[in-house]
């Protein structure tokens, strides 16, 4: 099946579960307001392309001013984060470097002093509970934070696309019975998608990546259902939504975004589950 396939398939599933989008209803959600100075590139996973590195290296300064760190904890991979480096480091980022720690000693000095200069962080691909789990509650973390804020870009791809959410999509299932197939959610019900809480870059819009490619449309549906007034933003392999400090959006990459926003519930309960459908293709730009 064809992504113009599954695309199609979204927009009846809609009309299919009481979907109901008459001109002139009121859209109806949490504002996204961003007070950082700095950008995010969300890539949705697949191979990380070239427009996409390069994004996150002109955002961060370009090539010569740009002091890029990639942060791998999400992947089990050791030579994950030696690699991506290298990977910005071919496309001319003159300066790419790489964590290398376990948790226990990620607040030490030395490894706090990395961050130092730093004007672009590239999260690798993985679990994001285990990113989570690594980088939580740490200096670390709190100083990546004030990067980002000050200015300073952060990248991030697959389960780094997923943590920079606050409500992030671990990618299970809440109570699994044995004979589910937890990467695929195949029902429309409560309480059925695991969330945990991510690193909060964005507050009221939830992240799903992979999106297109591996038929996510469902689960994202699934978490919006369960916290009203949420949007949510499903970017597909190769493609990456650019969120500025304006509250602008861009989409840079191969491949679409796609972003769900919910409509106001009528007085007597109508349009209770209905949403507007963008699709947004590279080139497109969006106010949130």
């Amino acid at each position: 099946m064809n992504k113009s396939y599954f695309i199609l398939s979204v927009i009846l599933m809609f009309f299919l579960t009481s979907c109901k989008c008459d001109k002139g209803e009121q859209l109806d959600f949490l504002p996204e307001n961003i007070t950082a100075k700095g950008t995010l590139v969300i890539e949705g996973g697949g191979d990380r392309i070239a427009p996409i590195l390069n994004k996150i290296i002109e955002k961060g300064g370009g090539p010569d001013s740009c002091r890029l760190l990639v942060i791998p904890f999400a992947s089990q991979l050791p030579d994950t984060g030696e690699r991506q480096a290298a990977e910005f480091r071919a496309l001319g980022c003159r300066n790419a470097d790489f964590m290398l720690c376990d948790k226990d000693s990620i607040d030490n000095p030395e490894n706090l002093a990395k961050l130092d200069g730093v004007t672009a962080i590239f999260l690798s691909g993985g679990d994001q509970s285990r990113l989570k789990e690594f980088l939580g509650g740490t200096k670390f973390f709190d100083k990546m934070l004030q990067i980002y804020k000050d200015g300073g870009v952060i990248g991030g791809t697959s389960a780094g696309a997923a943590i920079q959410s606050r409500i992030m999509l671990t990618g299970r299932q809440v109570n699994p019975g044995p004979d589910d197939e937890s990467p695929y959610f195949n029902e429309i019900k409560s309480n059925y998608v695991e969330t945990k809480e991510g690193f909060g870059f964005l507050d009221n819009i939830i992240i799903d990546q992979h999106f297109i490619t591996r038929r996510r449309q469902v689960r994202l549906i699934n978490v919006l259902l369960d916290n009203p007034g949420y949007r949510g933003l499903g970017i597909d392999e190769e493609s990456a939504v650019v969120v500025n400090p304006d509250n602008t959006i861009e989409i840079v990459g191969e491949n679409c975004a796609m972003l769900f926003e919910p409509y106001k519930k009528g007085e007597n309960g109508e349009n209770a589950h209905s949403f507007k459908l963008t699709i947004l293709y590279p080139g497109d730009t969006y106010r949130l």
